[in-house]
């Protein structure tokens, strides 16, 4: 028997078979990645913004303390001839400087200058803290202790890299 083709059939065999449709899944994977970009890009400004208010408190708090940490030295004369004269040092270990206040202290001889030295326990020599003329304040690097020892000497006219002359003052470091 032979079977009859029928019309019906035909076209129903000729109609595309209904295919689920899933060109919409690469427009919200977008989309999803779109937002979750936007939600970290949020997340970090508001990270960077605590940040910079955390930078901000730590300077507050480093210059509300600087005066916490200051030490106030004063020299002893090592030479009778400058008992007269006083000479303070303010040392702030935090940053390594320092101020020197000099009171009767009469100028050096010709050809000499006064050279402030650094007295760093665990340091090989004094650390040259530069010559005492119009400027007055002084950094050296990084020392061992926050309570180093000071001194003043009679160098020849610029200065010495290393202590050569006469200490006039000084006053040792504190363990």
């Amino acid at each position: 028997m032979e079977k009859v083709a029928n019309p019906k059939d035909e076209a129903l065999e000729s109609t595309p078979k209904a295919v689920p449709s899933f060109r919409w899944v690469p427009f919200a994977a977008a989309i999803c990645l779109m937002l979750l970009g936007i939600s970290l890009l949020k997340q970090i400004t508001e990270l960077k913004s605590q940040l910079a208010a955390a930078c901000a408190d730590a300077n507050r708090l480093r210059q509300s303390n600087a005066l916490v940490g200051l030490r106030l030295e004063m020299l002893d004369a090592k030479d009778p001839a400058y008992a007269s004269s006083k000479v303070i040092v303010a040392w702030d270990p935090y940053r390594h400087q320092g101020v020197v206040s000099l009171e009767n202290l009469p100028p050096p001889p010709v050809g000499h200058d006064y050279q402030l030295w650094v007295l760093d326990p665990g340091a090989l020599a004094p650390l040259n803290a530069g010559l005492l003329t119009e400027s007055r304040s002084f950094s050296v690097p990084a020392v061992s202790t926050p309570t180093p020892g000071f001194a003043i000497s009679l160098e020849t006219s610029g200065g010495q890299p290393e202590l050569t002359g006469s200490i006039l003052f000084a006053v040792a470091p504190t363990p």
